[in-house]
C-alpha cells in the first residue's frame, strides 16, 4: 500500500460525547467534511470518523470489508450480549432479519394505526383538561414505550423503559449506569421468556421462539440479545423525533399554519425532522482486512465511525442543509440507516411519529413551548395551552 495514515488536528482529539460538542455537532461536522472527511481519533482507543455522504453511502455497501458484527458503538456498551439483528454480518444477518420482517412491512404497519391512534389519543386525555403538559414526559416518551410493549405483548411499565433507554444511549460517559439499566432489561426478558414459551401468541417475542435458523431453534442468549434491541430501537429514536417535530412547529409559525391546513404534508415534515436532527447519529464498523479508503491506510481491526447526522446535512447532498424545507425532493437522509442495516423498524417508526403529531395538531393546534428547551436532547417539553384542547 502506498497511503499512509494522514492526521487531521480538527479530528485527533475529538471525543463524540463532548457535553459542549454535543449541544451544538454540527459545526465541527461541517468542518470534518471539508478537512478530513475520513480523520482519525484517538480517542476511545482509536476510530475513524467518516462524516461524507457519499463515502458513508459506499461503506454501508460494502459490509465484507467494514463489519458490523463486532459492535457498531464507539466505545461498545459496557456489557455483554449483542444488539441482534443489527451486529450481525451476511448470512447471520440475513437470517436473522428475516424472522421479523412480515413483522415490520408497510401493510403489517399500516394495519396498526388505529391501536397506535388509540394510545396517542388516551394519552393526550389524560394532560388535556390541564392545559399545561411535558411533551416530551407526558407524550413524546410515552407513546412508542405504550406501541413496543404491546408489540412485545408485555406490562405496561411506563416511563420505565424509556429511562432504562435513555441511560444506555446518552449516559455515555457514565457507563455503569447503562450497564446498571443493561442488566434490568435483561433480566426482565430472562425471566418473561420461559412463561412466553408455555404460553406462545401472536407478538414479537412468540415469532423469534418460533423462529429457526439453519434449521434449529434460537438459542436463549439469543432471544435475549433480540429483545433488548428491540425495546431500546423501538422507544427512543421515535421518541426523539416526536419531540423534535413538535419543537420544530412550535418555532416556526409558517410550518404550524402550514401542517394546520394541509395536514397531508405532515409526513415531508417528518422527513425533513429526521434529516435535520436525525435520531442515530452515528454507528460503528469494524475493518476486517487492510485497506485504502479515500487515500487513508486502513488496518485490519480498525474501528469506524459513520456520521449519519453529518451526512444528513452534507451540502454535496442537500441543497441549504441547514435549513427546514418541507417537501425537499429527493431527502435521502440516513437517519434509518443505509443499505444491509437499514432500520428494519422504520416503517414503524414513521407512523408513529405521524400519528403522535396529527393528534397533537388536531387536538391543540395551539400549543406553545413555555421554556427554552434545546433539540438535542430527550429533555423537558414543557407546555400550555387552552384547557381542554382546542
Amino acid at each position: 500500500m502506498t497511503a499512509t495514515r494522514k492526521h487531521c488536528p480538527a479530528i485527533q482529539r475529538w471525543d463524540p460525547y463532548d457535553a459542549s460538542f454535543r449541544a451544538d455537532p454540527f459545526p465541527a461536522y461541517a468542518k470534518f467534511r471539508r478537512e478530513c472527511p475520513v480523520g482519525r481519533s484517538e480517542e476511545h482507543g482509536g476510530f475513524w470518523a467518516v462524516s461524507r455522504y457519499a463515502d458513508i453511502f459506499d461503506m454501508t455497501r460494502d459490509a465484507e470489508t467494514f463489519s458490523s458484527a463486532d459492535g457498531v458503538t464507539i466505545p461498545p456498551f459496557p456489557f455483554k450480549g449483542r444488539a441482534l439483528p443489527m451486529e450481525s454480518d451476511p448470512p447471520e444477518h440475513d437470517a436473522f432479519r428475516k424472522i421479523l420482517t412480515k413483522e415490520f412491512t408497510p401493510n403489517a404497519v399500516r394495519a396498526r394505526e388505529p391501536m397506535m391512534r388509540q394510545m396517542a389519543t388516551e394519552l393526550i386525555d389524560e394532560f388535556l383538561p390541564a392545559g399545561r403538559a411535558d411533551f416530551s414526559e407526558d407524550y413524546a416518551k410515552l407513546l412508542p414505550t405504550a406501541v413496543i410493549c404491546q408489540l412485545l405483548d408485555i406490562d405496561y411499565l411506563g416511563s420505565e423503559f424509556q429511562n432504562w433507554a435513555e441511560q444506555i444511549i446518552y449516559d455515555r460517559k457514565n457507563p455503569e449506569l447503562g450497564k446498571q439499566a443493561a442488566e434490568s432489561i435483561f433480566a426482565f426478558f430472562k425471566d418473561l421468556i420461559p412463561r412466553r414459551r408455555e404460553n406462545l401468541g401472536d407478538d414479537f417475542i412468540s415469532a423469534l421462539l418460533r423462529a429457526e435458523v439453519g434449521g434449529k431453534p434460537l438459542d436463549d442468549a439469543t432471544i435475549l440479545d433480540f429483545c433488548w434491541f428491540l425495546l431500546i430501537a423501538g422507544l427512543d429514536n421515535t421518541a426523539f423525533t416526536i419531540r423534535n417535530l413538535l419543537l420544530q412547529i412550535d418555532n416556526n409559525d409558517w410550518l404550524r399554519k402550514t401542517l394546520l391546513a394541509e395536514p397531508g404534508k405532515i409526513p415531508a415534515a417528518v422527513e425533513e425532522t429526521l434529516r435535520l436532527y436525525s435520531p442515530v447519529w452515528g454507528l460503528g464498523r469494524t475493518a476486517t482486512k487492510d485497506t485504502v479508503f479515500k487515500g487513508q491506510k486502513i488496518a485490519k481491526g480498525d474501528k469506524l465511525l459513520l456520521l449519519f447526522a453529518s451526512a444528513d446535512r452534507d451540502e454535496a447532498e442537500f441543497p441549504d442543509p441547514d435549513e427546514f424545507v418541507l417537501g425537499r425532493a429527493p431527502n435521502r437522509h440516513m437517519a434509518f440507516g443505509m443499505g444491509r442495516h437499514r432500520c428494519l423498524g422504520s416503517h414503524l417508526a414513521r407512523l408513529e411519529i405521524r400519528v403522535a403529531v396529527e393528534e397533537i395538531l388536531q387536538r391543540i393546534p395551539d400549543y406553545q413551548v413555555t421554556e427554552a428547551v434545546g433539540w438535542n436532547e430527550m429533555g423537558p417539553l414543557p407546555v400550555s395551552f387552552a384547557a381542554g384542547g382546542g
